[in-house]
């Protein structure tokens, strides 16, 4: 890595609670800056719409202001060696959606990933419920053409978005309040708008008021697109 810095800002589009930047996007703007698997850590709610400095050196990329640090970033030695479930068929598709918390149900219903509130195009609108057979949380995802760079590929902070909401879904019930604290992510190959992409959410541990899960995104013919290990901490309120 090399010395590079610039401003950024994270828009209310891309919110997670209603007042700070969805974890899982914030933490692919850091990411980016960074080739091959990385580790993010969120350290702080992360203020919208104002201007945040991302900075990277030879050792990590952070994402700060004058009042605080919000993320760090660095490469992941490990590349994530989990026990992958199945992608899921087409009926578990269709029972996982009804079983997705409507509104009045969800946490968080204006997320810029998972929100009731958002519409095509201007949310992600990844919907995973819970699997009636697997301990797990699984939804189609179709990427719309308004996240695509201008190489006709996704921008990698859309992914790790896409790999934040559905392992928190995948916690099952009784499902905590919590919120993402770190992400550990590696995407095997681009993504492209339009590509039928099928998600899944799953638990790994918990520990005390820490859960441990992770998500994968696997493409039309069982091929896995990303991975990610997340870490989700409980809550007793979101942020003000």
């Amino acid at each position: 890595m090399t010395g590079q810095s610039e401003e950024v800002h994270v828009l209310r589009r891309f919110r997670g609670p209603p007042t700070s930047g969805n974890g899982g996007y914030v933490a692919g703007l850091v990411a980016e800056w960074i080739e091959g698997p990385a580790e993010v850590r969120l350290l702080a709610p992360i203020p919208l719409e104002v201007p945040l400095h991302r900075r990277r050196n030879d050792a990590e990329v952070t994402l700060s202001d004058s009042i605080a640090s919000y993320a760090i970033g660095q490469p992941l030695d490990d590349g994530l060696d989990l026990d992958i479930p199945a992608p899921p068929s087409e009926a578990e598709l269709e029972a996982a959606a009804i079983a997705f918390p409507g509104e009045g149900g969800h946490p968080i219903p204006g997320c810029f990933v998972c929100g009731t509130e958002r519409q095509a195009g201007d949310g992600l609108c990844i919907y995973a419920g819970e699997s009636p057979h697997r301990d797990v949380a699984v939804a189609e995802w179709v990427p719309d053409e308004e996240f695509a760079g201008d190489d006709g590929h996704l921008a990698e902070r859309f992914l790790w978005a896409a790999l934040d909401c559905p392992s928190y879904f995948g916690l099952g019930e009784p499902r905590p309040l919590a919120l993402l604290a770190r992400m550990q992510a590696r995407i095997d190959r681009p993504v492209v708008p339009g590509e039928r992409l099928r998600v899944t959410g799953w638990s790994l541990e918990r520990q005390g008021r820490k859960h441990h899960s992770a998500t994968a995104i696997h493409d039309e013919a069982g091929e896995l697109v990303a991975v990610a290990r997340n870490l989700w901490i409980e809550v007793a309120e979101l942020p003000a």
